[in-house]
Formats: structure tokens, sequence, C-alpha cells
């Protein structure tokens, strides 16, 4: 049991950089982020194509013969 006490003391005292990854991941809202940023992220890419798509013009114009 002591070598355990010992691997949790030292993962504890690894770094500031680790420490601080860790609570970031385990901040409720730092998931929600995420999620947030996963759904919303290819969202907007697909709303602002569509509106350029919409935005072209017409495939066939008025008083054009094919």
């Amino acid at each position: 049991m002591s070598g355990t006490r010992q691997q949790d003391e030292q993962a504890r005292r690894s770094g500031p950089a680790a420490s601080v990854w860790t609570r970031a991941v385990r901040r409720p809202w730092t998931v929600v982020r995420v999620v947030a940023a996963v759904v919303v992220g290819p969202a907007a890419a697909t709303a602002s194509a569509l509106d350029l798509a919409n935005a072209a013009p017409p495939l066939h114009a008025p008083g054009v013969s094919p």
C-alpha cells in the first residue's frame, strides 16, 4: 500500500502543467464547451456553405437558351 501512496504523491507533484490539464478536463464547463464546439462547429460551416450556395446566381438565367 505504501507504494500506491508514493505514486499518488508523485503524480500530484509531477508538475504544474499536468495538474492544470487534469483540473481543466474535470471541470463540467470544459466538457460543455467541447461538446458545443463539436456540435456547433460543423453546423456553422454547413450553414455558411449553404448561404454561399443560395447567394450564387441561378444556373439557368431567364432569357438565355441552353
